[in-house]
């Protein structure tokens, strides 16, 4: 008899791996939309009486109102290595096992912030605008050369270690901070650890490479932004809590900064959105949320800021690797095991 499982936040770049794998243990539903109090409620009682397996990724939101639909469940897999948007302790209360992917995006991320830094020092948002409006003032494109410039990397673990030895190879100079100094990358490519105020006012760009907690939230403030240097780009592929939203739109518009490259924003489940499920989400949403998609919504008309919508990992190769592990670990634990289990 095969398991049945709900797969949500489903994208259509996964629809190859699914065409090349025949999982016929499983019996697979699939939805486009997340997981959350609402949509939840839309779904049959026969799915939410016999699912046991359900995967999401980080737009969907887990709690404990949506667990206790299901009441067979057994296993919580997220397509991604953050585990915010799911309260672990409604699992464990369940006894629903969560299963993470990690390191699955290191080469797209690592490169994906190099092109945005290449993008930003040589003002390619400015550029481009210009050209689809048919008009040329080349003294608004000159850029700088990353190897005159200094690279802050605020995070060093997997991908902020890539991003290091690549910046290297672009013969910047390169500043990091983290709890824990890497010897390979300080003996073998001469970055320099430091503390994070040193870092914040030498740094020409400044990359955030950690994961979202208690302590990371809000680490980039307008107290952070007084300390950088006008002429600073700063560079976010992590989180989007990590950056306070309102400060960064002032310290912009006030050009306290220079710009930012952004593929991750504060409440990017409501600002990336399709038209159709917006008012919906905004209607579930606090005042607070509703305000940072205003400002990410003003940000985004600046030239001198590139927002994504959270695409940093998002190859083929990737999202491929990310399915792929996301059913051995799900294999794994039926079988009992404990492969990327979190809890």
């Amino acid at each position: 008899m095969s398991i049945k499982m709900l797969i949500f936040d489903y994208k259509n770049a996964e629809h190859n791996f699914f065409k090349k794998n025949k999982l016929e243990d499983f019996d697979i539903t699939f939805f486009e939309e997340s997981l959350n109090e609402t949509t939840v409620n839309n779904l049959p009682e026969e799915f939410l009486s016999k699912t046991i397996v359900i995967s999401v990724f980080i737009t969907s939101k887990i709690n404990k109102k949506v667990l206790e639909k299901f009441p067979n469940l057994m296993i919580l897999s997220t397509r991604s290595t953050g585990i915010n948007h799911i309260n672990l302790d409604d699992c464990c209360n369940r006894r629903i096992k969560v299963l993470n992917v990690e390191n699955y995006g290191n080469k797209s991320v690592v490169q994906y912030t190099f092109g945005l830094i290449i993008a930003l020092s040589r003002k390619f948002q400015t550029a481009i605008n210009d050209i689809k409006a048919f008009r040329f003032e080349y003294n608004k494109y000159v850029g700088r050369e990353l190897d005159k410039l200094t690279l802050g990397v605020i995070g060093t673990g997997a991908i902020g270690e890539g991003v290091c030895k690549i910046a290297k190879a672009f013969g910047m100079n390169v500043l990091a901070y983290d709890v824990r100094h890497k010897t390979n990358l300080i003996e073998n490519y001469e970055v320099k650890y430091t503390d994070k105020e040193t870092l914040l006012k030498n740094a020409d760009i400044i990359t955030l490479h950690a994961p979202l907690t208690e302590q990371t939230r809000e680490m980039i403030t307008k107290r952070e932004f007084a300390l950088m240097k006008h002429t600073a780009y700063l560079i976010n592929t992590s989180r989007g809590k990590l950056i306070n939203t309102e400060d960064l739109y002032n310290a912009i518009i006030s050009e306290n900064i220079a710009g930012a490259g952004l593929d991750v924003i504060e409440c990017e489940d409501i600002s990336f959105s399709q038209n159709n499920n917006l008012v919906t989400k905004i209607k579930t949403s606090n005042i607070n949320c509703i305000e940072k998609v205003v400002l990410t919504r003003k940000l985004a008309q600046l030239d001198n800021v590139i927002i994504t919508p959270h695409i940093a990992y998002s190859t083929q190769d990737s999202i491929d690797t990310i399915l792929k592990t996301t059913f051995d670990s799900i294999k794994d634990c039926l079988q009992g095991g404990h492969t990327n289990q979190i809890n």
